[in-house]
């Protein structure tokens, strides 16, 4: 610093009567100069500024012009609508919704054309989705409401009652821009409040429920004949007479001529504990006497249900069973309360059913004895024989000759609808056993039984069949082997439960052990002989190209998983890749892995992808995707209370 008095800077030195006018002097030369210093930073930052406006103008400029030759105003409208329709998501995801994050309503807020365009495609606005908002109150409560309860009650009817209206409003907006195109509708609504309990107090709410929804089902019912694709998931008070969702249920053929896919959930609400009120009816002969004369159309062409057994039977569904190429059916029990109770068809229910249609080409049954609650897991007692899987015998061969997926929920092993069926272009098959296994003993001996309800299927159709999805908890390894072996031409396996060797009994309840040996069987052996190379004819599922191995997520009820080592993860795919080298002759060649969805015993150690490249494997277009467990937090015997912990008031600092 440039100063007479730099020597004395910064230290107790005090300047005589002459020394300081000088210092002043300085001073004031100093602020002059900053001053000076301040305009100059001025006009640079207005100058700056005006630098940044043109920029902004330049490129506004160039934005705009740009726009005026955009490739996609060259398109012709009837492409470009084409486009807008492209963007349209399922009816049953949220952007579905009739509001703002709609795209029928993003590409009609673009600009004048587009808006004009967007108005001029109906299928655009073809798409009704309602989801009726659950309305959440204290049924529990014995002790007659207070003040503030009935008040509370009033705000949420008149909350409701405006949510209608906004449905209603939008809807009606809808189904007049849609002029006289087809429908996709979807609706999702309950007419119980607090989901399903009934007491004195929720009776206004009750009731505006029933009003808001005759609404809705009006406006709906003025356009049944243009509806072409419904998906009903409806929770239906059995124990009223006046219950509006069910008019969505029972229309005739006629109001739904061109209705060509139906889906159908109906989940009954019961008083769930709470007192039955005087003259209120016993809710199964409602569910007895359910008629779904909406799927009587002669145009359906795809059904789902999910729905109480009594509303399936043969005699009262008179579905043009010819005309279906997509079936699927979970129909379910109702106890006296109208709860879901039994499940399932028989196994010659389904037979009867599935000889009405001939033309399916996909099938979806829940079948079982009926012997087993819903949502209940039976359980096979370790140390007795598991039943053996019964054929259906004695029957006529029911042919579907073009049947190509089916997916089969069983809650029992009694009988095996394989034996009964022919079915020659079976291409994808699904078995999903509720049965569980609990965990052996530690004496009990890992011995395969000699049948598992696949067997009786791969036995059959094993030579069509290319893609396998199994859930059967429990089931030896070498049982699930021997499936595989009368497998030849599976790309596509998925299993997603453990065997029975995933159970360690000298680690505790939840604990694991790798089945590192399945996949060895999967893995195929090269031998190079000089300038022969070979590939071993030993190894399961040679066509193999997609592999997912106990999908279920960490939140599955399951204890056990289905888990394995890295290392024989890559030792898998080196040999996969190594089978389907060029140099491999054709006989014997395998094809790429494309995709593998596996979960591991131990946490991350190597990088399998890094570990495949060293080994000069081509992993274009491989998809992997690995599954490692949770690292367990380390225990803290300290703890820091939290703030505000009444424990600590009696030492706080303002007492």
């Amino acid at each position: 610093m440039d100063s007479p008095f730099s020597e004395y800077l910064d230290s107790d030195y005090i300047p005589s009567d002459a020394e300081t006018p000088l210092i002043k002097a300085l001073i004031q030369q100093k602020l002059d100069a900053i001053s000076s210093i301040d305009e100059e930073i001025k006009d640079i930052e207005d100058s700056l500024g005006a630098l940044r406006a043109q920029r902004k103008a330049s490129k506004i400029f160039v934005r705009k012009h740009r726009a005026l030759i955009a490739p996609i105003k060259l398109l012709p409208s009837d492409i470009l609508s084409t486009i807008f329709l492209a963007c349209l998501p399922a009816v049953e995801r949220l952007e579905a919704s009739m509001t703002w994050i709609n795209p029928a309503v993003v590409v009609s807020h673009v600009c004048r054309h587009w808006r004009r365009l967007a108005f001029d495609t109906p299928l655009l606005w073809s798409r009704i989705r309602l989801v009726i908002p659950l309305v959440n109150c204290d049924p529990y409560s014995p002790f007659p409401p207070a003040d503030d309860e009935v008040d509370m009650n009033g705000e949420i009817t008149t909350l409701f009652d405006s949510v209608i209206q906004r449905l209603l409003d939008t809807t009606t907006i809808w189904l007049t821009r849609s002029k006289g195109c087809p429908l996709t509708v979807f609706v999702e609504a309950s007419e119980g409040a607090a989901g399903g309990f009934v007491t004195t107090h929720l009776r206004a709410v009750e009731g505006s429920i029933l009003v808001g929804l005759g609404k809705l089902v009006d406006l709906l019912l003025t356009e049944s004949k243009r509806w072409e694709n419904v998906r009903f998931k409806l929770s239906i008070n059995g124990s009223s007479s006046g219950s509006p969702l069910t008019r969505l249920l029972r229309l005739a053929p006629q109001d739904v001529p061109i209705l060509r896919k139906a889906a159908i959930v109906i989940n009954p609400l019961d008083s769930l504990e709470v007192p039955s009120l005087p003259g209120e009816s016993n809710s199964a002969p409602f569910w007895d006497g359910l008629r779904l004369g909406t799927v009587h159309g002669q145009g359906l062409q795809s059904l789902a249900l999910a729905c109480p057994k009594a509303a399936t039977s043969l005699k009262v569904l008179q579905v043009n069973w010819v005309g279906l190429t997509e079936l699927s059916l979970r129909p379910y029990m109702c106890n006296p309360s109208g709860r879901r109770g039994e499940a399932h068809l028989t196994a010659d229910e389904a037979l009867t059913l599935l000889r009405l249609c001939p033309n399916l080409k996909r099938c979806n049954l829940a079948i079982g004895s009926g012997s087993v609650s819903w949502g209940a897991a039976p359980h096979v007692q370790w140390g007795e024989t598991p039943p053996l899987v019964t054929p259906v015998y004695e029957k006529p061969v029911c042919r579907l000759p073009h049947l190509q997926s089916l997916i089969l929920r069983e809650d029992s092993r009694i009988d095996s609808l394989a034996s009964a069926l022919d079915l020659p272009s079976l291409h994808s098959f699904t078995q999903n056993s509720t049965i569980f296994w609990p965990r052996p003993p530690s004496h009990w001996s890992l011995e395969a039984p000699s049948e598992i309800p696949l067997m009786e299927w791969v036995l059959q159709f094993g030579h069509t069949i290319t893609s396998l999805d199994f859930k059967h908890t429990g089931v030896p390894q070498q049982a699930v082997e021997r499936c595989l072996e009368h497998l030849p031409n599976l790309m596509c396996l998925t299993i997603r439960s453990p065997f029975s060797e995933s159970w360690n009994s000298n680690l505790p309840w939840g604990g694991v052990s790798a089945c590192d040996s399945f996949l060895e069987r999967l893995t195929p052996k090269v031998i190079e002989d000089g300038q022969t190379v070979t590939v071993n004819s030993g190894f399961l599922c040679p066509k193999l190209e997609e592999l997912a191995l106990n999908s279920a997520s960490v939140l599955d009820a399951t204890p056990v998983q289905l888990l394995f080592n890295e290392a024989s993860v890559v030792n898998f795919l080196i040999g996969r890749a190594k089978a389907s080298l060029s140099t491999v002759p054709e006989v014997c060649r395998v094809p790429k892995v494309r995709y593998v969805s596996i979960g591991f015993v131990k946490p991350k150690t190597m990088d399998i992808e890094n570990e495949l490249l060293q080994k000069d494997l081509n992993l274009e277009g491989f998809v992997g995707e690995w599954g490692y467990p949770i690292p367990l937090r380390p225990r803290s015997y300290l703890q820091t209370p939290p703030a505000g912990d009444p424990t600590m008031d009696e030492f706080s600092m303002s007492s």
